[in-house]
């Protein structure tokens, strides 16, 4: 209710400068920030995956705090997971601005920020912080550098970093807004990067005690060959799960808003239906056997339950946030629960993938 009384005032600022205040207010005024705030437990919503205890399905998509500054601000909204990143080995300041466009008639955003941060010392030290008293599951997502001419050399290097500290780690080769990045989704260069992650692992695994769930995020863009292709590999290495999806750079002939045309990733509602064919395609193409985090155009808790009967074991959202606030965490939360219970299933875990058996 709050947040619809003051969005127009937040519209009118441009969309990154809305962005960086809501980081700010978050970081430097938490308490008020969080005064009326939520956080309640449905014990229909647990579920275990990648032998990780979550408390509800709902996660915060990376991309909103990119240097792990505000993780324990976002906790007490309800998220059962949050994923901070995309950080990369060295700072960057991304693309030039304007590089953020809201899309209000289409309930979208347009972004071709191109992994603007901190650095990955910046985003280790920020984690160190608050690690120790976080109460929810964290994920690190890791991009290269955009002058990086050895991704691999990149991605091996954060995974050391972060290996031993991160709940799970999600690769990042999906993002439109690198040159090139998404070339390391075809088959001989993925078979390369994933078989050098592989022999770090073993070490890593060794050397910790720990098995950390390395993700991977793939982009919808794929053609089903594609999609082939990443599967079989995914399943012959040790990956442990896939995000489904990254933002298209595909746009419909529907799409209203006067921003419909700039170039970067679209994400929210037009990638509904795009991200969850990947996501079925991916259920099947693993038998099920890879759990699979479904991203992309979710808004309410009936959006949620598709992803989830379509193969997702967990779900993320972010461009929704944009338009409703915070305060749909945990509305999410509370009308999944009950939809559950009406459809007549006990738990959330029941109902993964059965519209793509």
């Amino acid at each position: 209710m709050i947040y619809q009384l003051l969005r127009p005032l937040i519209f009118k600022f441009d969309a990154e400068s809305a962005h960086n205040l809501a980081i700010n207010f978050l970081k430097y005024l938490p308490r008020f920030a969080t005064i009326m705030t939520l956080d309640k437990d449905y014990d229909n919503l647990k579920s275990r995956v990648f032998d990780l205890d979550f408390k509800s399905p709902i996660g915060m998509a990376a991309g909103f705090d990119k240097n792990c500054e505000v993780v324990q601000v976002l906790e007490k909204f309800g998220f059962g997971f949050i994923e901070a990143g995309t950080t990369t080995p060295k700072p960057q300041i991304g693309n030039e601005r304007p590089r953020i466009f809201r899309l209000v008639q289409d309930q979208a955003i347009i972004n071709r920020l191109g992994f603007n941060n901190l650095g990955s010392e910046a985003f280790l030290k920020n984690l160190q912080l608050i690690k120790s008293n976080a109460t929810k599951i964290i994920g690190v997502n890791i991009g290269k550098n955009k002058d990086t001419s050895d991704a691999n050399s990149d991605y091996l290097a954060l995974m050391s970093k972060f290996y031993e500290i991160a709940d799970y780690l999600t690769i990042n080769i999906s993002s439109p807004n690198t040159k090139n990045l998404r070339d390391l989704q075809n088959e001989q260069q993925l078979t390369n990067l994933l078989q050098a992650l592989d022999n770090l692992k073993v070490e890593l695994k060794e050397k910790t005690q720990k098995n950390t769930p390395i993700l991977l995020k793939i982009a919808p863009d794929l053609d089903f060959d594609q999609q082939q292709q990443i599967a079989d590999i995914v399943v012959n290495s040790q990956i442990s799960g896939v995000i489904i999806s990254n933002t298209t750079i595909e746009r419909s002939q529907n799409l209203k808003s006067n921003y419909a045309k700039e170039q970067g990733g679209l994400s929210g509602k037009p990638l509904f239906e795009k991200s969850n064919e990947v996501l079925r395609n991916f259920y099947k193409l693993t038998q099920g056997k890879i759990p699979l985090i479904g991203v992309g155009g979710i808004s309410n808790a009936d959006d949620v339950y598709q992803k989830m009967r379509s193969g997702a074991s967990l779900v993320q959202i972010y461009s929704a946030f944009i338009y409703q606030g915070f305060g749909l965490v945990e509305k999410i939360k509370k009308d999944l629960s009950l939809l559950i219970a009406k459809e007549g299933f006990k738990n959330i875990e029941e109902i993964v993938g059965i519209d793509s058996k």
